[in-house]
């Protein structure tokens, strides 16, 4: 039903592969995904850089990007409000986590790169169910999303009963500013 592989080509510490993997079939099973073929790559700050730049054309490192490598069944517009969004979706799509990025911003909301690297994954796998963080209300949607996930995942970000977590994955589509990196 769901095939994760998972490519580590990273240097920041060593991944929990089962981890991971159980946290994305998770998610998808509660997004009720039909089926999903996902890569999951794990990466330093230069190869996100050389990704967002080559793909997004933008020049700055970020945290995570996915792709959806297949299209979106044709929903409804009234389906895009509903909950979970990935319902009956086949997904295939990769989603690419800068570990070198969760190392810093975890040292800045008091939890470990390994749960701020969870956060990533949740926040990539979202996008390619279908949800998107680029106005507020769908920020919002997403932000609570995530929470449920990292809960149903045993994770609790500090901070978490405010409205969004700390360490939160910012929107894929800006650079990191100094507000994001809360110093």
């Amino acid at each position: 039903m769901y095939e994760i592989e998972i490519a580590d080509r990273q240097s920041q510490f060593a991944l929990d592969t089962d981890e991971l993997q159980r946290v994305a079939k998770q998610l998808l099973s509660a997004e009720q995904v039909k089926s999903a073929t996902i890569s999951l790559a794990f990466v330093d700050d230069p190869e996100i850089h050389q990704i967002n730049r080559d793909y997004l054309n933008h020049d700055y490192p970020t945290d995570v990007i996915s792709f959806l490598l297949n299209e979106r069944l044709d929903l409804e517009s009234s389906a895009l409000d509903e909950e979970p969004r990935g319902q009956g979706q086949v997904i295939e799509g990769q989603v690419v986590v800068s570990t070198e990025t969760a190392v810093r911003e975890a040292e800045n909301y008091n939890w470990s790169a390994d749960a701020e690297t969870v956060l990533y994954v949740i926040h990539g796998l979202l996008h390619l169910a279908g949800y998107d963080d680029l106005s507020d209300a769908e920020r919002m949607i997403m932000r609570r999303r995530e929470r449920e996930i990292l809960t149903q995942c045993g994770l609790k970000p500090p901070g978490s009963d405010m409205d969004e977590p700390p360490g939160e994955a910012k929107s894929c589509d800006r650079p990191l500013t100094q507000e994001d990196n809360r110093s």
